[in-house]
């Protein structure tokens, strides 16, 4: 991050309204530990689920991640893991099947099934085992509702903590409320490590904003120039895409 990023950032940190949306999502870690039992942080490595598992670990750093990983990373957020355990964070690092066979099964990620499949075998799926296997009762999960209107009316309809019927977990939105520039606030004027990927996006000329991780193979915003992007930062992961899906090079 250069140095006027970082400078505004700190700036934001000191105000009174950042505070506050700090404190709000304190509370609202403290509401759901007090209510289970044996909780996990969903953990992406993007910089929602690094801000939301930071505040979760301040208050009772045994609570393990999750990552569910579907041979699909960036080598930068495998970086970050390690990064996590070398500071003594228990990551769990579950195996998916692989995002470019469940696009493979529905006919490829330009497919009309593709997001809902790779969803039910990448999310709800897995979900299912980590919650059964490990017992858990609660999942801390890095949703804004800034994120995007559906985003928005998934908070004010369900709150920031909820039963889920479909996962039968309780769910936590601790930083539901936070911005996008308190949450890079927080990392900044914490020290927060976080993935890389998104210091070289915006090196390759992306808005600060615009700047988002996911899987790399993802199949949302693909008009967008998902693919030209994982093409120019990543070559041998785009090679790799497109050896299995040779269509994705007409997006470049």
């Amino acid at each position: 991050m250069n140095a006027l990023l970082t400078a505004g950032f700190e700036a934001h940190s000191l105000l009174s309204f950042y505070q506050k949306h700090i404190e709000e999502a304190r509370n609202n870690v403290k509401r759901a530990l007090a209510l289970c039992n044996n909780p996990y942080i969903a953990f992406s490595t993007g910089k929602d689920s690094v801000v939301m598992a930071d505040l979760v670990w301040q208050i009772e750093p045994s609570i393990p991640a999750v990552y569910f990983d579907a041979d699909a990373s960036f080598p930068e957020s495998k970086e970050l893991l390690k990064q996590y355990k070398k500071k003594g964070k228990t990551i769990i690092e579950w195996k998916t099947e692989s995002l470019l066979n469940t696009m493979a099964r529905v006919g490829g990620p330009r497919a009309k099934e593709s997001e809902a499949a790779t969803m039910r075998s990448t999310v709800y799926k897995p979900v299912k085992e980590v919650v059964e296997t490990f017992a858990f009762d609660c999942a801390f999960v890095g949703v804004r509702a800034g994120e995007g209107i559906n985003r928005k009316r998934a908070v004010r309809g369900n709150g920031v903590l909820f039963y889920s019927k479909r996962d039968e977990v309780f769910i936590s939105w601790p930083i539901a409320w936070l911005t996008f520039n308190d949450v890079w606030a927080y990392i900044v004027s914490n020290r927060i490590d976080y993935c890389t990927v998104y210091d070289k996006m915006f090196e390759m000329g992306l808005h600060w904003n615009d700047c988002r991780l996911s899987y790399c193979y993802g199949e949302t915003k693909a008009t967008h120039g998902r693919w030209a992007i994982l093409a120019r930062g990543w070559p041998e992961l785009f090679n790799k895409f497109a050896q299995r899906f040779p269509e994705v090079r007409e997006y470049i």
